[in-house]
């Protein structure tokens, strides 16, 4: 049979994180105290509830809705412990993201963007997630409404013109992050968002910048996508600069034909940058999307660029909540 110690030391000895046990001082129903063994404690700073299961002959969704309840009623994450558990049950948990442990053999903590399968007490890493390309795209999509809560995997694929493996691997990545969720009906998946307030105010702390580099060039035959200070005056009352800035992914020239563009900045028509992405995706009037724009200037010290980037943020906040509201 498991025991707090036990788990808790599986828990360090995998993670290496530091686990303080601590006491529970909400009063929970009887059901849930006949039916598990409660385990306060912090790890890393972070306050989790641990309930093992003393009936694991029970039915998962019998344990599904007792740990949601626990949740409800103590405002710490909650994991459920188990010293077995079949593939069947250990799915069904993973797809709705219900944290658990199972002695010697596995911990899923999506709270803390973790799962870690030991086997013959030798740890592997499964996942380390973070955000991703076109999970980020999808998000940039999601903000612009051109991606809706409720989409089929398929739809998103086309609107953000990806493979439909490609996408489906993005998606797998936000619901390990929590943006989505993912509902599965039959043979078709929708996808379903947290409130966009949640992914804007998110993605500001969590999204990295697309440009890979950027360089002057005397001129630039090919469409012009219109970006950085460009972009920025085209969205607020910032004076345009000399200077056009127009962004391009990586894809589309050689290292030939960028190199042949090149020159010093005094000479220079065009400041060129090289994304890791099709910055084309979500553009408005030749310009790249404005939330790509908060990213690029959040730390600027000029207080002109600050004053726009505000003005920008104002417009982007209003129509966000104007969904909130509607949804």
């Amino acid at each position: 049979m498991k025991t707090k110690k036990e788990i808790f030391e599986y828990i360090q000895k995998s993670t290496n994180w530091k686990i303080v046990p601590n006491n529970i001082t909400v009063n929970v129903p009887l059901y849930l105290k006949a039916g598990y063994e409660l385990w306060g404690a912090k790890i890393q700073d972070i306050c989790v509830v641990f309930a093992s299961v003393k009936d694991e002959t029970i039915d998962i969704r019998v344990h599904q809705n007792a740990i949601k309840r626990l949740g409800e009623l103590i405002s710490c994450h909650t994991v459920l412990v188990f010293d077995k558990l079949d593939s069947r049950s250990i799915e069904s948990l993973t797809k709705k993201h219900i944290p658990f442990v199972i002695k010697d053999k596995q911990i899923y903590m999506p709270f803390a963007l973790l799962q870690i399968q030991t086997q013959n007490k030798k740890n592997t890493l499964l996942r380390e997630v973070s955000l991703t390309i076109d999970a980020d795209v999808i998000l940039v999509g999601y903000l612009d409404n051109q991606i809706k809560s409720g989409m089929m995997i398929k739809e998103i694929a086309e609107v953000i013109d990806r493979e439909l493996r490609a996408t489906s691997q993005a998606l797998k990545v936000l619901e390990a992050l929590r943006y989505v969720q993912i509902e599965v009906n039959g043979r078709s998946r929708y996808i379903h968002f947290i409130s966009p307030m949640e992914v804007y105010e998110r993605l500001k702390e969590e999204a990295k910048l697309p440009v890979k580099y950027s360089f002057f060039a005397k001129g630039y035959i090919g469409e012009k996508l219109y970006s950085g200070f460009t972009a920025l005056s085209h969205y607020s009352t910032l004076i345009e600069q000399k200077i056009k800035t127009v962004a391009i992914s990586h894809k589309q020239l050689t290292s030939e034909q960028l190199e042949a563009l090149e020159c010093d900045e005094d000479e220079a028509e065009y400041k060129i940058e090289v994304w890791d992405r099709e910055p084309s995706i979500f553009t408005q009037n030749d310009t790249i999307n404005p939330l790509y724009l908060v990213r690029f200037f959040k730390n600027d010290e000029d207080e002109r660029v600050q004053e726009a980037i505000e003005q920008l943020q104002t417009k982007m906040i209003v129509r966000l909540k104007e969904r909130n509201e509607r949804d």
